[in-house]
């Protein structure tokens, strides 16, 4: 009996100690996966407020007490409207150039700025749903100046495509004077963002929906309730929005930023749909730093008189 006890005694220590070298690599990568999680909610790089163009007026509106931003051209009260918005880490004066195309079609023109971008506020955190949140208020403001009554179009860069997609979606009472989408290289996933960005971080690609999961459940916990994502699949084209308008996908054919998974998404998302929906692959088209590009800025001329867009 006493041997028993012994042997017994000896078991658990022996059986704890197995126990603990087993949980150790699982610890390990717990604790490297939470570290890679913070490394997911990056902030937008800061930048000095750039001088403002002569012929464009810089406005600002708080929302839910932040100041949301935008540039325009004096409004014309007999022209529709051409809304921008730039991508991540840009800011609004990076789609001056492409605007010009716009202006010459007899527009107004409207560059909408996303919070933490441009010089403007830094935030604690940053998310779409927040710039989609600023994006559908101050679209409230425009439509009660009057500034959509002649009909409007929307031109989103990458992530401003994004954003687009969501604040244009056909449930919005702004979005009923809604004339053209233009859909420059956007993003159209986030499931997409996340598993590119576990690439990044050597995450191994079975672990990459575990890790969408997992940034959702930290992702709700730091916003209000009016940010909240309730699953994965509401990030994603077309639960995220797709607009009722004709739309157009101008896209960089080595898109070094995001790929090509995106666009094919999003070409086979309206595959499926009954929309009225074109695209190009532009060889020679950069992802960034494409403030002018003569071939998309012909291909878009191209499709707007084909859309009876040009005043």
């Amino acid at each position: 009996m006493w041997v028993s006890l012994f042997t017994f005694s000896l078991f658990i220590p022996i059986n704890a100690a197995l126990i603990w070298i087993c949980l150790i690599p699982v610890i390990i990568i717990d604790l490297w996966l939470s570290f890679t999680l913070g490394l997911m909610f990056i902030l937008p790089i800061q930048r000095k407020t750039p001088d403002i163009p002569d012929h464009l007026i810089f406005e600002e509106q708080d929302i839910d007490g932040y100041p949301v931003r935008w540039l325009r051209t004096p409004m014309d009260n007999g022209k529709p409207l051409a809304i921008l918005i730039h991508g991540w880490n840009s800011r609004s004066l990076n789609m001056e150039g492409r605007s010009n195309i716009y202006i010459d079609s007899g527009y107004n023109v409207l560059l909408f700025e996303m919070r933490a971008h441009g010089g403007n506020k830094p935030v604690d955190h940053w998310a779409a749903m927040h710039v989609c949140h600023d994006f559908e208020k101050v679209m409230e403001l425009y439509s009660d100046n009057g500034w959509l009554e002649n009909g409007f179009i929307v031109h989103g860069h990458s992530m401003g495509g994004f954003i687009a997609q969501r604040g244009l979606r056909v449930e919005l009472e702004t979005s009923s004077n809604l004339k053209g989408v233009i859909l420059e290289s956007p993003v159209t996933s986030y499931s997409l963002i996340n598993n590119r960005t576990c690439e990044v971080l050597r995450i191994p690609e079975v672990l990459h929906p575990w890790m969408m999961k997992r940034l959702l459940r930290h992702y709700n916990s730091m916003n209000d309730s009016v940010y909240h994502i309730k699953d994965i699949e509401f990030l994603e084209s077309p639960n995220w929005g797709l607009p009722d308008a004709p739309t157009l996908l101008i896209q960089a054919k080595f898109d070094k930023t995001l790929g090509q998974k995106h666009w094919k998404h999003l070409v086979d998302v309206h595959s499926r749909c009954d929309s009225n929906f074109t695209y190009h692959i532009v060889e020679e088209l950069k992802h960034s730093q494409e403030r002018t590009n003569k071939e998309r800025d012909q291909l878009i001329l191209d499709w707007m008189d084909e859309e009876s867009l040009i005043f």
